[in-house]
């Protein structure tokens, strides 16, 4: 007689729990777990498993294991001892299940007598069970054209029977539907059935597609200072427009990306009948908007350091962003102030506005600058922006070691910037993976007499690899690299040719020391080219360590054929991580020491990733 079993939507949800569980494999057959500390009083045991298992089942057995995890606290006596291993074979069974093992067996003997006392539980997996069947249907039984195959669930009959691809499958037709303008969907019903005759499961979905709508109009809960009609233009849709759950999850992304709300909750009603419309109703919750912030730093080649600075990200209820903020170190102070108005143009357009003034007393020269810029920016997709600007440079060069016959020189540039860039990093503050690139270009035109007219290129480009999850294991590269073409080096004011060395570039060099010298005096070059790559081990959620490879140099000529030798630079950091970011500890030493230029090694102390 044929046997089957049904199981629930709820039992197989749980069995799914189970199945997640899974974690590192451990070595396949028998498994003893044997504690070395000191046990407290009660009826010591182990636990012994026999059967030929899989290291990964054997491990999620280890893990959802009562007996295991109340090991060190010993029952009173044998039979409290059997009831945990009752609860085991229950919940033995629900990870059986989840694999398709419907027909393992659990045997549990005690041996209360041996010191300590082996528990020991003999298993039988069973024989394999495949998914042979996968049915989709309506509630009354009529056209199911509408609903996904098997395939496109990502389902192959047969195949392997998990628990867990059933419930992928199952979130992946209420996706898929309502890809298709269809909001209303809902999965009745679930059966599962396990034939014990041939070892085979079907399962057939009962499912309830709903009508095809049309976006409905948009309402808003929750605002109190930003405008209505800021978060309206953020829409990526037209009311009457098919239905497209992408466009929904789009627009939470971009609302949340505003950093105005603590909370952003997008949900779609139920559709209309008379009109075919899905309500959308967003729901917030704003944050607080101004925020100040400091943080100091310590650099062997720049001594301490510290910067304070403040924020209103919504002056004028619009998501309108004023920034000021102001750094000092032993080799430069600065102060500036930064305007931010989105949807200046459109929805996707950002106007910017920066000043910035600073005075610098460095080794290549001795002065002060101040610039102002202004740039319209437009964000293409959510990765891909670029923008163009306009801007104005004045500078004061009190002592200039590349040329010191010319002291009090004055520079003044009009420049055109262009960039491009792409961030598909999943962290800012800590990428973990992706991506992030930008390309600039600018024309430097001469206001004062004596100042050369030039183009400015510049590149970054930084990505992130997760090599394991568990440690946290991820190697980060970056590659910088910019030119000034169109003139000598020495001609262009030295706050703006390019320097390298130092914990922005290549650490372990003294800042500015690795390019063109005169004597141990850096002078600076016309083109610049460095790369960092670091191998960022988070060894626990506290603390990480990063060996790290720097390297590259500034160049005394534009473009190729260059003379000067690529330096390296190698050191170990320490990271231990905050709620604001990870703290920085760099140490680093000159791979290619030059005599009274580097010092054997510099240390680095500051807040956030090094790139």
């Amino acid at each position: 007689m044929m046997r089957t079993k049904r199981f629930s939507k709820g039992l197989a949800g749980l069995v799914l729990l189970l199945a997640l569980v899974a974690g590192l494999a451990v070595p396949a057959g028998a498994g003893t777990r044997v504690e070395q500390a000191k046990v407290p009083p009660g009826l010591a045991y182990v636990v012994r498993y026999e059967g030929q298992l899989d290291p990964e089942l054997l491990d999620l057995l280890h893990q959802v294991s009562k007996a295991e995890a109340l090991r060190d606290a010993p029952p009173d006596s044998a039979l409290l001892l059997e009831r945990r291993a009752e609860e085991d074979k229950a919940a033995f069974a629900k990870v059986f299940q989840s694999r398709g093992r419907f027909a393992a067996t659990v045997a549990v003997s005690l041996d209360s007598a041996a010191t300590p006392a082996v528990l020991t539980y003999a298993i039988d997996p069973g024989p394999q069970f495949d998914l042979r069947s996968v049915v989709l249907k309506t509630p009354d039984g009529g056209d199911a054209s509408a609903l996904p195959t098997p395939e496109r669930l990502g389902l192959t009959v047969p195949s392997p029977f998990t628990a867990k691809a059933i419930l992928d499958a199952e979130t992946k037709i209420t996706e898929l539907l309502r890809d298709e303008a269809r909001p209303d969907v809902k999965v009745d019903n679930r059966q599962v059935t396990a034939n014990f005759a041939d070892h085979a499961v079907s399962v057939v979905w009962t499912v309830s597609p709903g009508p095809k709508a049309t976006f409905g109009p948009t309402s808003f809960a929750g605002l109190t200072t930003v405008k209505e009609s800021y978060l309206a233009g953020m829409i990526p849709w037209k009311q009457g427009q098919p239905y497209d759950a992408k466009d929904v999850e789009t627009y939470r992304r971009a609302v949340n990306a505003t950093g105005l709300f603590a909370a952003v909750q997008v949900e779609t009603a139920a559709v209309d009948p008379a009109t075919g419309q899905a309500p959308i109703k967003v729901s917030l919750t704003e944050r607080k908007h101004r925020t100040v912030k400091g943080g100091v730093d310590y650099k062997t080649d720049e001594g301490p350091g510290a910067n304070l600075g403040w924020e209103h990200r919504n002056l004028f209820g619009g998501g309108e962003k004023l920034a000021v903020a102001g750094s000092a170190s032993g080799i430069e102070q600065f102060a500036e102030a930064a305007f931010e108005k989105p949807d200046a143009l459109t929805p996707k357009d950002l106007f910017k506005a920066k000043a910035r003034v600073a005075n610098e007393d460095k080794k290549a020269y001795k002065g002060q600058n101040a610039t102002a810029t202004a740039s319209l920016r437009r964000q293409f997709t959510d990765a891909v922006s670029g923008g163009v600007g306009l801007g104005y440079r004045a500078s004061r060069i009190e002592e200039d070691e590349s040329r010191p016959w010319e002291s009090d020189a004055r520079y003044g540039f009009v420049f055109l910037p262009v960039e491009l860039g792409y961030d598909g990093r999943d962290d800012v503050l800590d990428p973990q993976k992706g991506l992030l690139a930008t390309a600039s270009l600018a024309p430097y035109w001469g206001t004062l007499s004596g100042a050369d007219n030039f183009l400015r290129p510049e590149f970054t480009l930084a990505h992130y690899l997760k090599i394991l999850e568990k440690p946290g294991l991820v190697l980060a590269t970056r590659a910088v690299g910019g030119a000034n073409i169109g003139t000598d080096s020495e001609n262009v004011t030295p706050d703006l040719r390019w320097y390298a060395g130092g914990s922005g570039s290549i650490r372990g060099y003294s800042y500015q020391s690795v390019g063109p010298m005169r004597g141990k005096t850096p002078v600076g070059g016309a083109s610049l080219f460095t790369f960092s790559t670091e191998l960022r081990w988070r060894v626990t959620d506290l603390v990480g360590i990063v060996p790290f490879l720097d390297g590259g140099t500034a160049f005394g000529k534009a473009l190729p054929p260059y003379d000067q030798p690529i330096m390296l630079g190698a050191g170990l950091g320490l990271r231990v991580y905050t709620p604001v970011g990870p703290v920085r500890v760099d140490v680093a030493t000159p791979l290619a020491r030059r005599q009274d230029i580097d010092d054997i090694a510099q240390f680095y102390c500051s807040i956030g990733q090094s790139f």
